[in-house]
Formats: structure tokens, C-alpha cells, sequence
């Protein structure tokens, strides 16, 4: 079962440059400069440097309140991508109660919280994700991936036919739901999808192969 916890930097990235903009504005150094290094650094995939770029940032008070929740939520993604999840799960938390309304952190969690195989953790932090931006193709996978874990087939099943309505494209979803219908005893539905996988994605490998 393969879920999708690619977290997206495009919009940190967007931030850093923002960053760099106003600490040449108002003449300030020490936090933003660091701040824009971890996310650069995050972006680079150096999580070690990212973390400890992005705790002197934070520890700094330099950094705009308003924008707290995000270099949270980044320093979460990189002690994700750095394997220390229970930390991570302790960032995006922080980052949620500085901003309620960030999806990213949501899902984020959600995602920390299936590697660490707490699945119902996972399937609130998705909902939540969901409560957030309904059109999560990405969490509706993933939720569907956790409710599989948990063996509630109806559930996982459910999810991804949610998710493919948001996204007919992603090969992933397709995949799953294949596998579902496989432990649902339905081989000729699993054949469907892991023909629509192939379709998509020539180079998938399905139970086909």
C-alpha cells in the first residue's frame, strides 16, 4: 500500500526569498538570515543543518508571528525526512496551534503519524488536512492507506474513490485501490486499476508484472 508524503516547499521557498527581501528592508540579520537558510537548506535536503538553521531562527524571536506556524511545520518536515518523527509529530502540533487553518501541518502530522504506525492518529490528522482543503486528493490517499492498515477494506475503499474524483491522474491512488479490491476478492476491479496504473504510468509496476 503506497500512500504519498511528499510534503511541498514551493510555497517555503516562496517565504525564504520574502524573508531575504525584508531583512534587507529593515536592516535585520541573525533570525531571518538563519530562517532562510534551513528552509534553503530543507529545500537542499539537509535536514540536520535545516533543523538546527531553523530552531536558532525560531529560538531567535526575530521571526514574524504570523509566520511562525510555517517555519514550524518546516522544521517538522525536515526531522521527518531526518527520521525523528515523535519530534516532527511535536512541530506540526505547535504549528497547528499557532495557526489552525494550516493544512500542510495537518497532513504533515498525519504522515508522521502512519510511520510511526498510529493509524488512528493518522486518519484525524488527514480528516483534519481534509476539514481544511477538500480537495486533498493526497490525504483522501493516505486516509485511505491508514483505514487499510486498520483491515476496514469499506473505508479504504470509500477514501480512495473520494481521491480519484479529485485526481484521476495519480497513478498511486489507482494502485491502492487495486489492492483493496484484491483483498476484497474482486480480481477482475484490482485488474482494472492496475490497467488504469499502466495507462498512466507505463513504468508502474503492478501485481500485473
Amino acid at each position: 500500500m503506497r500512500f504519498a508524503p511528499r510534503a511541498r516547499l514551493f510555497g517555503l521557498m516562496l517565504l525564504a526569498c520574502g524573508l531575504c527581501v525584508a531583512a534587507g528592508r529593515i536592516g535585520l540579520a541573525g533570525g531571518i538570515d538563519q530562517a532562510k537558510g534551513g528552509l534553503e537548506a530543507l529545500a537542499e535536503g539537509e535536514n540536520a543543518k535545516a533543523v538546527t538553521l531553523l530552531t536558532e531562527a525560531i529560538d531567535s524571536n526575530e521571526l514574524p508571528e504570523e509566520k511562525l506556524a510555517l517555519f514550524y511545520g518546516a522544521r517538522g518536515q525536515a526531522r521527518a525526512a531526518a527520521g525523528e518523527l515523535a519530534a516532527a509529530v511535536d512541530d506540526y502540533t505547535t504549528a497547528l496551534e499557532k495557526n489552525s487553518a494550516n493544512a500542510a501541518a495537518a497532513y504533515n502530522r498525519g504522515n508522521a503519524h502512519f510511520a510511526l504506525r498510529q493509524y488512528d492518529q493518522a486518519i484525524s490528522d488527514y480528516s483534519l488536512a481534509l476539514e481544511i482543503d477538500v480537495a486533498n486528493a493526497k490525504a483522501l490517499n493516505n486516509r485511505g492507506a491508514a483505514w487499510f492498515k486498520k483491515g476496514n477494506l469499506q473505508s479504504a475503499l470509500a477514501n480512495y474513490a473520494l481521491a480519484i474524483a479529485v485526481d484521476a491522474e495519480d497513478p498511486d491512488i489507482f494502485l491502492n485501490r487495486g489492492k483493496v479490491y484484491e483483498a476484497m476478492g474482486e480480481p477482475e476491479k484490482a485488474r482494472e486499476d492496475f490497467l488504469q496504473v499502466k495507462k498512466l504510468d507505463p513504468s508502474a509496476k503492478t501485481p500485473l508484472d
